[in-house]
């Protein structure tokens, strides 16, 4: 079995939108585990069920899955948009070997809002009782927002693939100033792995000043900055190199653990 590899999805995602990322990094012999979060999977109640949840319901889905999964190497933990944020917050309680973030959404402390974003989202942060609600952007907002990096003749089955979020993780990212429970906090202190991190020059969701300021949180983070590219960096016509940048950095670390140093 190869090298444990845990896959957080962002908004809107299941585990699913992973297959590219997947299907290039398995054949380089990582055991790939790419989860669905809680409320997400595609049933017709979908909507209904994920409405109401918090990231601290995501965290503990995902660390209870890690520790039954009973890995004999500390995995390593991928995280894309909202998922970024999550790989965050659960690699300061566990203890992975490396921490890669994809276009990451902030934790609290990090003002994430700007004009882009904000265009994006407008709908639900100012809605009453938005914070009740699922929420799914049209398929024009997503063309924009998300995929805008990305060939048009992806758009339709992408948009169709995706599911609804839930409002209560809009206002706990978005608005964390106004979250007396703090869930989108993270103890950065706390994370003692190497950290990776990827932003995007046309991220409109996460733009590159926010991922900046992310990246800032570990003084010893690596970062790769891409010109022309979309928030949807895991499947564009750039995801295959990129993984290979990611596999080139991580290998050093695993040789590592394998030599027992």
């Amino acid at each position: 079995m190869g090298y444990p590899v845990v896959f957080i999805h962002g908004m809107w995602c299941t585990g699913a939108h992973w297959k590219r990322v997947t299907d290039l990094m398995a054949p380089r012999g990582y055991d790939c585990h790419a989860i669905t979060l809680p409320g997400h999977e595609p049933t017709a109640d979908q909507p209904i069920t994920v409405g109401p949840l918090s990231l601290k319901s995501y965290v503990a889905y995902i660390e209870d899955y890690i520790a039954r999964q009973n890995f004999k190497q500390p995995p390593i933990i991928i995280g894309h948009s909202m998922g970024g944020l999550l790989a965050q917050q659960v690699a300061a309680r566990t203890r992975p070997l490396a921490l890669v973030l994809l276009t990451p959404a902030p934790p609290a402390g990090i003002l994430a809002l700007s004009w882009t974003n904000i265009m994006a989202f407008w709908r639900v942060l100012l809605a009453w009782g938005g914070w009740r609600k699922p929420h799914k952007p049209s398929f024009e907002k997503t063309q924009s927002y998300v995929f805008n990096t990305v060939p048009q003749e992806q758009h339709r089955a992408g948009y169709e693939s995706m599911v609804h979020e839930s409002g209560r993780v809009v206002y706990e990212i978005g608005l964390w100033p106004l979250d007396f429970t703090r869930a989108s906090e993270v103890d950065e202190t706390a994370v003692r792995c190497p950290v990776y991190v990827v932003s995007a020059e046309k991220d409109k969701l996460t733009p590159p000043k926010v991922v900046r300021r992310v990246a800032a949180l570990y003084p010893a983070a690596s970062q790769r900055y891409y010109l022309n590219r979309g928030h949807w960096v895991i499947d564009d016509e750039e995801t295959e190199e990129m993984v290979n940048g990611i596999i080139s950095w991580l290998r050093p670390f695993e040789h590592r653990v394998t030599r027992g140093s």
